[in-house]
């Protein structure tokens, strides 16, 4: 296995260099455990029919809490010595690539690859189990450990953003050659369905604005006969279900609401039993018989728990 070291020297050309390769950070989306990527954007993503990827700002913050990461994590490690990786790794015959984060030196284990990663208190809570990071990013790191043939082990660090206090814990990940047969195999079956044209069914939970995107102009007057679809008289039934549930659900919220403004008056906030609520002025357009603007009141925050 020949691996290739290239060093990413502007965002454009990394772009490009990605374009070509399944990715670590998509692997988890092959094996259908990708919170964010499906199997049919990573499809479309590498036979050129996605959009460009654009930098979100969501990334650029990403970006530059790195190096947050790296130092809280130096602090509970102060026996590594923590180095920006600054290079693409990519295996050009099984077309696999990634780009590790942090590269870490000093541990008696030897060469490790430290994954950073920055996540809110209430994900963490729910998503980062039994000691051990959610399954994608596992997958992720593994990818990388597998490109960097010198590392020995892995790790992810996951930086709390909470404004209370500091937290980023750091979770090892063991080299498995198993697991790395598996990626090699799954990413193996993912360029033969390319080649083949096999287009991946969607995952309907998360390429709802893909498939909007895709999809071409309607032809007016064109009809399509769906008979012999056996699932989608359920799907009508449920549907119609949850709408009619959604309008009795809108419809006793607004009830509620106007007992609530009622009962407050004319003032702003109001506190009962562990719930606020607040109503702020909103200026409204004034009708063409009036001469100045008038104000209505609305529920501006639901009742929390305060």
């Amino acid at each position: 296995m020949t691996i290739q070291r290239i060093p990413v020297t502007d965002r454009d050309s990394w772009l490009a260099m990605r374009k070509q390769d399944v990715t670590a950070s998509v692997v988890g989306a092959l094996f259908g455990c990708h919170p964010y990527e499906s199997l049919l954007r990573v499809y479309l993503d590498k036979t050129g029919e996605s959009e460009p990827e654009e930098q979100s700002a969501f990334l650029q913050w990403r970006l530059i809490l790195e190096s947050a990461v790296a130092a809280a994590v130096q602090i509970q490690r102060p026996e590594w010595k923590i180095v920006k990786a600054t290079e693409y790794l990519r295996d050009p015959v099984a077309r696999i690539g990634a780009t590790p984060d942090f590269y870490i030196h000093g541990d008696p284990r030897g060469l490790g690859v430290l994954q950073a990663k920055t996540v809110a208190p209430k994900q963490f809570r729910e998503d980062w189990q039994d000691d051990q990071p959610p399954f994608w990013i596992a997958l992720q790191n593994a990818t990388e450990l597998m490109l960097e043939t010198k590392a020995s082990f892995g790790a992810v660090a996951a930086l709390v953003i909470s404004p209370y206090k500091l937290e980023c814990p750091i979770f090892d990940i063991p080299r498995h050659p198993g697991v790395e047969k598996r990626i090699r195999d799954a990413v193996a079956d993912f360029w033969t369905a390319v080649d083949w044209g096999n287009v991946p069914e969607p995952d309907y939970s998360k390429d709802a604005e893909l498939i909007a995107a895709i999809a071409p102009e309607p032809i007016e007057g064109k009809r399509i006969d769906l008979t012999g679809d056996n699932m989608l008289p359920g799907l009508l039934a449920e549907r119609a279900g949850l709408k009619a549930e959604w309008k009795s659900a809108e419809a006793r919220i607004e009830e509620i609401d106007a007992e609530i403004k009622f009962k407050m008056g004319d003032a702003e906030i109001a506190t009962i039993d562990g719930f606020a609520i607040t109503f702020k002025p909103q200026p409204r357009k004034a009708s063409f018989s009036a001469r100045k603007k008038r104000s209505c009141r609305r529920l501006i925050r639901s009742p929390v728990w305060v």
